[in-house]
């Protein structure tokens, strides 16, 4: 994949405490960040569109320098509200010929939406909101390639933050804020896409502004995903359809759904990687990742690993059609005691070569996985609930397993977005778990082992 360009510090301003625990607060704005950069053309709200477009003669509308720009060209927006939808159809045809629309502050130049026909584009820190009249997505990726969106702020677009759609590939949609759009934060049907460090939340299931006229559903989605070989890695999925907002009145709510059935539009996800991300699904339907394969394409070549999940009814579910090829490693599932939700880490059923190893799971009812038929290895996890009870688990307790063993996590008060999943000098998980070649960093990116042998669960005791 390309490199992305003029990467800014706003990861550590949102992400930071994600990343040294999951002790999380609700999401804060962006303060003004100016960042400097010399552009070919510049955009202003002052400005005219018969001007040159220049640095002090600006134009007045980014259509205007979208239709102007040649291949290398870098657009600077300066703050302010430009309410346009604007339509990308010029674009590179390689990496040095890259077209660049930047805006001045982070955050500052504020658009109803875009369209991006054409490849090699980088839409860089603009606040996106879709009004929701003439348009309702407010980044709409249209079949195109190497399309970089960075340090973006969409949000309140009525049916859906971020479409990747009609075959993408290699888009990177990376270290943006995504928050209270309708049905899903992010839509991704394409090839090769890397999605990384982003804030997707609150996504709810009937928007505010209402739904696009012929449009059908009732989901609440963090992420949609469809095709193949696609990294999903150092995300932060936080109250995905959260139980408090009057949007949700009856939601099916994921932080990562995928679904089998439109195979030639929306092909079954396969060879992908979701790492290192942070899950957090209050609602009393809220899964982690949820997954169908039922239309004889199968879900194949998935690896899950270094991920936190705090849910309520499934933390992972591939249980109805063809799975193949799943490793879920180091991961730490945490529902709560008490539930009238389900509460299972995983869910899987008849799957084909499963690895199910090095996980922890805690608080889980009333069972801290199932996991019936198919063929793999189920091992060296940690199973504890916080009131002392003894867990449950389908298939029964293995050689190597922790059960009714208190990880000792450096922080764990029971509640979603107060835990802090490092562990202690004194964890039990310390040396435990089982040396995995495809498991080499933890969640910081740590490498393993720091000890004699793998830690279980999601950090490495350092």
């Amino acid at each position: 994949m390309n490199n992305l360009l003029f990467k800014s510090n706003i990861f550590s301003l949102i992400f930071l405490i994600i990343m040294l625990g999951c002790k999380k607060t609700e999401n804060e704005p962006i303060s003004e960040i100016l960042r400097p950069i010399e552009g070919d053309y510049y955009v202003s709200t002052s400005g005219n569109d018969d001007n040159p477009g220049t640095e002090n003669q600006p134009w007045r509308t980014i259509q205007k320098a979208a239709n102007s720009a040649n291949q290398g060209t870098i657009v600077v927006v300066r703050s302010g509200n430009y309410s346009e939808f604007v339509t990308l159809n010029n674009g590179g045809n390689s990496e040095d010929s890259r077209i660049i629309f930047f805006s001045e502050v982070l955050e500052g130049a504020k658009i109803r939406g875009i369209k991006i026909k054409s490849d090699y584009i980088t839409f860089d820190g603009f606040e996106i909101e879709a009004e929701g009249v003439t348009n309702w997505v407010g980044i709409y990726i249209d079949g195109t390639s190497y399309v970089d969106i960075i340090n973006c702020y969409v949000h309140d677009c009525p049916t859906g933050g971020i479409n990747i759609t009609n075959g993408a590939d290699n888009v990177q949609i990376v270290e943006n804020r995504i928050e209270h759009n309708g049905q899903w934060g992010i839509n991704l049907v394409g090839f090769y896409c890397l999605i990384e460090k982003n804030y997707i939340s609150t996504t709810v299931q009937y928007h505010p502004k209402g739904d696009e006229p012929g449009f059908s559903g009732n989901d609440a989605d963090g992420m949609r995903i469809f095709g193949n070989n696609h990294v999903v890695k150092s995300n932060t999925f936080y109250n995905i359809g959260d139980p408090n907002d009057s949007a949700n009145e009856d939601p099916h709510v994921d932080c990562i759904q995928a679904w089998d059935g439109y195979s030639s539009i929306k092909p079954i996800v396969t060879n992908t990687i979701i790492e290192s991300n942070y899950f957090m699904v209050k609602h009393p339907s809220g899964k982690g990742i949820i997954v169908d394969a039922t239309y004889g394409n199968a879900c194949s070549d998935i690896m899950i690993r270094n991920n936190i999940f705090e849910f309520q009814d499934i933390g992972i579910g591939m249980y109805d059609g063809d799975f193949r090829n799943i490793s879920v490693l180091n991961n730490v599932f945490k529902a709560k005691i008490g539930s009238s939700s389900w509460g299972t880490s995983v869910k899987f059923v008849n799957i084909s070569n499963l690895k199910y190893l090095n996980n922890i799971t805690v608080d889980c009812h009333p069972q801290h996985r199932y996991i019936q038929g198919g063929t793999g290895s189920i091992d060296y996890n940690l199973a504890w609930n916080s009131d002392g009870s003894t867990p449950s688990l389908e298939p029964a307790s293995q050689a190597n397993e922790l059960i009714k063993i208190n990880p000792a996590f450096v922080s764990y008060t029971g509640e979603y977005g107060e835990n802090d999943y490092h562990i202690q000098s004194s964890s039990p998980a310390i040396n435990k778990g089982l040396t995995l070649i495809e498991v080499q960093y933890d969640f910081d990116g740590i490498s393993r082992p720091q000890g004699s042998a793998y830690d279980i669960g999601a950090f490495e005791y350092k």
